[in-house]
């Protein structure tokens, strides 16, 4: 239950959020084109991102909440993660577009900008995304999607710092090249910024093992479980944000039961969920040599060690 609690009020802080960046975008946007500062509207322009990200993030706190089924045995978890994708992209797209026609600003610098209207306007922008990007900070720590959200404030609030700085230099000296420069400062912290959730995002979509999660240790916390000889077949996943997937085979003693293989599974999974996170382990339990592992080493992640491989290949 405090889990959807926990998503819903995330949910109303994004749309709250949404709300408050699409007005600012349309005034910065008029007041960018008023003042031609390009600092300004390419300023605008990452708020419009935002505008997106955080719309795409609510949609995406909304998706998760609905039941798996039939159709989507894993429910609609990865909705989330594929926004995170997504955002990220799409600063990475925006930056590209400022560094270009910030290109177009040094050959060509603009002679007159009103940079009193430049510092007012970033001066409220600045404050907007600060407001915003501590709202969504707590939730950032927990979630990859209001992760991407989370920096698509912070990145608007520092750039809407870096605007209301450059609009400072232009006033009290006249150098109008501070303005493509700043913009430039604002695509390069973008692109800084978008890298890491792209990194992040793409491994949970390409099933790689969860960031932060040691195999080595993980392996042996699963060996020092009393009886288990061995352990192959091992693949660690995630679902969506704090849903970690495991499976893997563990080698038990010739000689024992079923109720007593049970009982190490059972003790496996508690050993997994207490140490490391893993709420939904698959555990295959054999009895006796591993006889199991004899796909590819490429296709099939396996753990043995040499003096009791059955696998039929190196390792």
């Amino acid at each position: 239950m405090a889990g959807h609690t926990h998503g819903a009020t995330s949910g109303r802080l994004l749309w709250i959020s949404l709300a408050l960046t699409i007005t600012f975008v349309a005034v910065e946007l008029f007041y960018g084109l008023r003042a031609h500062s390009l600092a300004l509207v390419s300023d605008a322009g990452h708020n419009a991102s935002d505008a997106l990200a955080l719309g795409l993030a609510a949609y995406a706190v909304w998706v998760a909440r609905r039941p798996a089924g039939p159709g989507n045995t894993f429910g609609y978890h990865r909705v989330a993660i594929l926004t995170a994708w997504f955002n990220a992209a799409a600063l990475v797209v925006i930056a590209i577009m400022i560094l270009v026609e910030a290109w177009n600003v040094f050959l060509h610098p603009q002679p007159h900008i009103q940079a009193g209207l430049m510092m007012g306007v970033a001066a409220v922008a600045f404050v907007m995304n600060t407001v915003i990007a501590y709202w969504l900070r707590g939730e950032s720590h927990n979630s990859l999607n209001a992760r991407a959200a989370y920096i698509h404030m912070a990145g608007d609030a520092l750039s809407s710092l870096g605007v209301l700085i450059a609009g400072v230099v232009v006033h009290f000296t006249g150098w109008t090249l501070a303005d493509p420069i700043v913009s430039v400062m604002i695509a390069a912290f973008i692109l800084y910024s978008s890298w890491e959730i792209i990194i992040d995002a793409t491994n949970v979509l390409l099933e790689g093992t969860p960031k932060g999660m040691d195999i080595t240790k993980l392996v042996a916390a699963i060996k020092s479980v009393a009886c288990v000889r061995d352990v192959h077949d091992l693949h660690v996943w995630t679902v969506g944000d704090g849903i970690i997937f495991l499976s893997c085979h563990i080698v038990l003693p010739e000689e024992f039961t079923v109720i007593q293989s049970s009982t190490v599974v059972s003790a496996v999974n508690h050993k997994l969920h207490d140490d490391f996170g893993i709420g939904h382990a698959t555990i295959q339990a054999e009895i006796g040599d591993c006889n199991g592992c004899n796909m590819d080493p490429e296709e099939l992640y396996c753990f043995l060690e040499s003096h009791s491989s059955g696998c039929g290949h190196d390792h």
